[in-house]
């Protein structure tokens, strides 16, 4: 009787924890996720008369290109302030094959380096994009399923390909210039949005507003010649990426200084006070190779993309990879976290990496040095790329009181995640997403709202700031990481002992690897891995 009581007691807990968990999933996929606005983008009704004045977009990058493509749909006018002149010509922006590009963007770090796209970015894609899928094929971008091959330190997270159905969701597959490069064909150069042009200057900064200093007035511009021009501005956009020109164009202006104390909620910040950052000193190395049709053919690469991080985060957890890009190329990768300078710039020093890597049961398969020993037998032409990343660093906008009301920040303006998370485009796109949706929510056609900046960025922190928490959990278990002011690297210690219990349980449960999958996709929430019965099978497998 006793334990019959007992065991009902257990199912009735349980149900009570499942059912919590069930709530803040759901409460978590609908306000944090950014998944049901991307959703709802091609279904938004849009206000039958566009906005008054013009939005300026200070950055034509990534982020710059997607806020220009959501501007387009509000206002009158956009106008993208590039700071390359080369960018600004028709014939640069009309490229088919990104590879053809002679020049590099010089203000972009990973712009020849390895990059990925989790299948949340691509989703947002095809929804600001309704051809987005010929246009892929047009210009030889990818497509294929986000099946990333996920592994825990060389043994395989085998992906969820049944529980979507058979098929697992889609992401495109590109360098990050071929990316740029096919965006701005799809913005610019196709007469789709004729509400977008480009100029060629440095936004240099804001002047507020003479008859409102609540918001900015004007956007000012240093040209190539040196000479200084006035943009007026409706709507000020800063995707000016790890420089974040607007965090100093805003204290420059005097908006930010107020540290009033609000009756029954947490203090707000001054601007000088909002900027946070802690230094995981990571570092990494791509060569690319470009093999002929025969040597290719002679490599026996089993993915797309083959990478191998290490189950030792003392050494720096330093990780591998292997990839096919376009057009035969071959791409090496190599990173780690170091306080010395560290590169991989040769298949020799590739090769010592990868034979001094702690796997946690699997070792590194043969076909890894078999392609090694191919390609340094055949000596094709490379090109070498070196990445010294910068901190990782938020600026805590919806924190900051009094901000100019016709404010926002995009992408790493804002906040930088780890560059070999694959995290820099969907960050971007999400909030090209919550300007979406902040601009729909706009019922005049005259002016924005004075609480526009501020719902927007509370939205953005609410849909981003699980990426900036999944590099805090992670990197401080690397002992070189340099932590926030008044930290230490014990935070977070728990979460990531539990974190490692979940990455070895995805190799052998279906149930984990999914949250795995989804997780390293964009498509999950913070609460997934703590589904009570993935805690119970966590538990148990410590204990036996």
């Amino acid at each position: 009787m006793v334990v019959l009581q007992l065991l009902i007691g257990i199912g009735l807990l349980y149900g009570l924890l499942l059912q919590a968990w069930k709530l803040g999933r759901w409460y978590l996929l609908k306000y944090h996720s950014g998944i049901p606005e991307i959703e709802s983008l091609r279904k938004t009704v849009l206000l039958p008369q566009k906005l008054d004045g013009t939005a300026v977009i200070c950055g034509g990058s990534i982020a710059g290109l997607l806020a220009a493509r959501v501007c387009s749909d509000f206002f009158k006018s956009v106008i993208i302030v590039e700071p390359e002149e080369r960018l600004t010509g028709e014939d640069d922006s009309a490229r088919r094959f990104g590879w053809e590009q002679e020049q590099k963007r010089t203000r972009v770090m990973q712009y020849r380096s390895l990059h990925g796209f989790l299948a949340l970015f691509y989703k947002g894609l095809r929804e600001l994009f309704p051809d987005l899928d010929e246009q892929c094929q047009y210009s030889d971008i990818a497509i294929y399923p986000a099946d990333r091959n996920m592994n825990f330190a060389g043994t395989p997270i085998p992906a969820p390909v049944k529980s979507y159905g058979g098929q697992l969701p889609k992401t495109i597959r590109c360098s990050r210039a071929a990316l740029e490069t096919f965006m701005r064909r799809l913005v610019l150069a196709r007469g789709s949005y004729p509400e977008i042009t480009q100029i060629a200057g440095t936004a240099i900064g804001v002047s507020p507003n003479t008859n409102n200093p609540s918001r900015i007035g004007r956007v000012k511009i240093r040209k190539a010649d040196g000479r200084i021009e006035e943009l007026d501005a409706s709507l000020v956009v800063d995707c000016t990426g790890i420089a974040r020109a607007g965090f100093k164009w805003l204290s420059q202006s005097g908006y930010g200084s107020s540290t009033e104390v609000h009756p029954g909620r947490k203090q707000e910040l001054s601007l000088r006070d909002a900027k946070i950052s802690f230094n995981q000193k990571l570092q990494y190395s791509t060569l690319t190779y470009k093999v002929s049709p025969d040597i290719f053919s002679k490599l026996s690469l089993p993915n797309l993309e083959n990478g191998f991080a290490e189950d030792n985060a003392e050494r720096g957890r330093r990780v591998f990879g292997i990839s096919q890009g376009n057009d035969n190329q071959v791409i090496l990768f190599a990173g780690q976290s170091s306080d010395e300078t560290v590169k991989f710039d040769s298949i020799h020093a590739m090769r010592e990496l990868v034979q001094d890597l702690k796997m946690y049961k699997d070792p590194i398969p043969q076909w890894v040095f078999e392609t090694l020993d191919i390609l340094e037998e055949c000596q094709p032409e490379i090109l070498y790329s070196y990445v010294s990343c910068p901190p990782t660093t938020y600026i805590q906008y919806h924190r900051v009181e009094s901000l100019p009301s016709n404010f926002v920040a995009i992408g790493d303006s804002t906040m930088t995640s780890k560059l070999i998370s694959s995290q820099g485009c969907t960050k971007g796109l999400l909030g090209a997403v919550v300007l979406h949706a902040a601009l729909s929510s706009v019922i005049s056609h005259q002016e924005l709202p004075a609480d526009f900046s501020k719902r927007f960025f509370k939205d953005n922190f609410n849909k981003t700031n699980i990426y900036l928490f999944s590099v805090f959990f992670t990197d401080y278990g690397i002992p070189c990481t340099t932590p926030l002011p008044g930290e230490d690297l014990r935070s977070g210690s728990l979460i990531r002992w539990y974190l490692r219990k979940i990455l070895i349980l995805g190799t052998k449960d279906a149930q984990a690897a999914r949250v795995c999958w989804d997780g390293g996709n964009g498509l999950g929430t913070s609460i997934d891995i703590f589904h009570p019965w993935l805690v119970l099978k966590v538990f148990l497998s410590t204990i036996i």
